[in-house]
């Protein structure tokens, strides 16, 4: 029997790590043999020490988007999990950049397409800043792009952050998700809250695209002069040519030498440019013994305790153009 495979994708900060979370403990309860495999930006491991604890062995792919500069570990990663502990099920959760075309072709490599079966697409979307990440006149489009291919081609859209965003608003989100894909189902969360046999019970659909429908995505069987994804794409309708935005995307990480000052960090990360995406990790705060992990998106920062000691006392920030000394100098400044 093949291993059946859930893609959860979403912008971001979107909630996709605090879905899985909620995910998984509905899943220890049953008996069932299941693997998470994870993708990070960076070469440092945050939201994967989030997972820690489940019971579910939890494999991690860093530095770099799997949608596009380590496919191929992808792959490998997915052969070894398949060998040595024949799962029967498999989570997968993209960085926030990566787009679900490029995933999905991975996952018909020859050595993977009989042994797997992909479930379904669930796509996380942050309600509070959708309108925003969706326009030309507010984001790049290469960012555009990502965001609106993680919504039309879902199986599930999951529009969390609710709570956030007032009835008129909703509704404006709402409008513009159909828009983008008709099919999929529209759960509202808050905390990413959905029944979670809704997920388990995901079906693939054929996605229509400009009224037209859509073939099923192809296996990969050969190497021509056109690339595999190149042909993939122009099955669906897409530009061949139009850059990722993990190619524009960079990151880096920040090692924290000792305890900062509790106001001035959250003062900090609230001050951070537009251009840094995402920042999260792992603090100390001044006359305080427990370890802190940290979420900002450009609208929202979260403190949580966190028990685990393990995790190295980092930051790691997300974006484009980044001042990365400037951002660093702004750090020492909570020190004191």
């Amino acid at each position: 029997m093949p291993a059946n495979v859930y893609l959860l994708t979403g912008y971001l900060g979107s909630g996709k790590t605090t879905l899985l979370q909620k995910w998984l403990t509905h899943l220890r309860v049953q008996n069932e043999n299941v693997v998470v495999l994870m993708n990070e930006m960076g070469e440092e491991d945050i939201d994967g020490e989030q997972l820690q604890g489940f019971g579910f062995p939890v494999k991690k792919l860093l530095d770099g988007c799997i949608c596009c500069s380590i496919k191929g570990e992808l792959t490998e990663g997915l052969r070894d999990i398949l060998n040595a502990l024949q799962p029967d099920r498999i989570l997968i959760e993209t960085t926030g950049v990566a787009d679900p075309i490029d995933v999905i072709d991975t996952l018909t490599h020859p050595e993977l397409y009989d042994r797997i079966e992909l479930k379904g697409t669930i796509s996380v979307v942050d309600a509070s800043r959708f309108l925003d990440l969706n326009s030309r006149f507010s984001s790049t489009g290469s960012l555009v792009k990502t965001v609106r291919n993680q919504v039309k081609y879902a199986d599930l859209i999951l529009l969390n952050k609710t709570d956030m965003v007032s009835d008129e608003q909703l509704q404006r989100v709402k409008k513009k998700l159909i828009e983008l894909n008709p099919q999929a189902p529209i759960h509202t969360a808050v905390q990413a809250n959905i029944d979670l046999n809704r997920l388990q019970s995901l079906k693939r659909f054929e996605h229509a695209r400009d009224t037209e429908a859509v073939p099923a995505v192809p296996v990969q069987k050969t190497i021509g002069r056109m690339s595999a994804m190149d042909r993939l794409k122009q099955s669906l309708g897409l530009k061949t040519s139009t850059p990722s935005l993990y190619n524009s995307i960079e990151t880096f990480s920040y090692t924290f030498t000792g305890p900062v000052d509790e106001k001035k960090f959250e003062d900090f990360l609230y001050d951070l440019p537009k251009n840094v995406y995402r920042a999260k990790g792992y603090v100390l705060f001044h006359g305080k013994k427990e370890l802190i992990s940290f979420q900002h998106t450009d609208n929202q920062v979260l403190f949580f305790p966190f028990e685990n000691f393990g995790p190295k006392l980092v930051a790691v920030f997300i974006g484009e153009g980044l001042d990365q000394e400037e951002i660093k100098r702004n750090v020492a400044k909570c020190y004191t």
